[in-house]
Formats: C-alpha cells, structure tokens, sequence
C-alpha cells in the first residue's frame, strides 16, 4: 500500500517491510546522474513499520507546531488506507 510519494508498505509471509524510494541526482565524472534511492525497513506488524513512518516523518521537524503539523498529516494518512 502506498502512504506517501516516496513510502509504502509491503507484507510477506515473515512481515511488514516499510519501502523508501526517491529520485535524486550525483556527480559522476563531471556529470549529473539520475538514480532511484531506496532504503527498507523490516518489522512483523503494519503497526510498527507505521509507527516508524511516523518517526521518519517527524524526526527534521523545525519546532513543536511543525511535529504536531506532521503528525496530523500522517494520521490523516493512516485514517485513509483503514
């Protein structure tokens, strides 16, 4: 299931893998490269892997109305793919 552009949620027979990808750019022989990043998460319940989106989601957050901003904004997330 897909949360956001860049994060989704797989589960398998073992658990719940919590997905990030994103396009970014490098420098390569004088060249600008584009590239897909990817990082995993492994957890054995939804719940967990969502719980570290959250923390993901929050954790450059400015100050404290950012947070809450940020943490509404995932549960509105949440509240959609129940």
């Amino acid at each position: 299931m897909q949360l956001d552009d860049n994060y989704s949620i797989d589960t398998d027979g073992a658990g719940t893998i919590l997905n990030f990808t994103e396009q970014r750019t490098r420098e390569k022989d004088g060249q600008e490269i584009e590239y897909t990043f990817k990082d995993q998460w492994f957890f054995l319940s939804v719940s967990q892997a969502l719980n570290k989106y959250l923390d993901l989601k929050t954790e450059d957050a400015e100050d404290v109305k950012d947070c809450i901003n940020r943490i509404e904004e995932v549960r509105s997330i949440i509240n959609k793919i129940k």
